[in-house]
């Protein structure tokens, strides 16, 4: 499974990388059939967050490294390098550049955007 991820280099520039979670198949949840699971990310939470049609966040650090899930709307994510994507319903991103420069989101389209955000041990 493809994830973007933002990470921060040693000069604090943030840069995109895309990473490949691995999914193996294992008897994840008896009786049901056979699925493909991913290792388990050691989390300490879970937001949901409404952010508005226009919202924009400037030289934005997660507090530490979290998953974004887009559920509705879209986000543009602007790294500080200058490399920009965008991620709607079902994508997700792994935002682990909580030092350095930071980066910039902002909610894309006239419609808000509601994700999912999942704090992680280190990533």
């Amino acid at each position: 499974m493809k994830v973007s991820r933002l990470k921060a280099d040693a000069k604090g520039e943030s840069h995109f990388q895309q990473i490949d979670v691995a999914l193996a198949e294992a008897d994840y949840r008896p009786p049901a059939p056979i699925a493909y699971v991913s290792h388990s990310y050691q989390a300490d939470g879970l937001q949901f967050v409404r952010l508005p049609a226009g919202w924009v966040g400037d030289a934005v650090h997660p507090p530490k490294a979290q998953f974004l899930i887009c559920l509705k709307g879209h986000l543009e994510v602007t790294a500080s390098d200058g490399e920009k994507r965008s991620f709607g319903p079902g994508d997700s991103i792994l935002m682990s550049d909580v030092e350095g420069k930071g980066h910039r989101t902002r909610v894309k389209g006239d419609h808000e955007c509601i994700a999912a955000v999942i704090p992680v041990a280190a990533a």
